[in-house]
């Protein structure tokens, strides 16, 4: 993401943190929206 943003992408919402599940989101200089997120199903809350 920081590489991204130093190369003049736009970050398009804030990050998304819910300590199991991360993610961001940036447009390209091109206007594609990119989605990274990390998700460690064995912290993922039990109902």
């Amino acid at each position: 993401m920081g590489r991204a943003l130093e190369a003049g992408a736009k970050e398009t919402r804030e990050k998304h943190d819910e300590g199991w599940m991360y993610g961001r989101s940036f447009e390209d200089l091109d206007g594609h929206i990119w989605e990274a997120f990390y998700m460690d199903e064995s912290q993922m809350p039990k109902n």
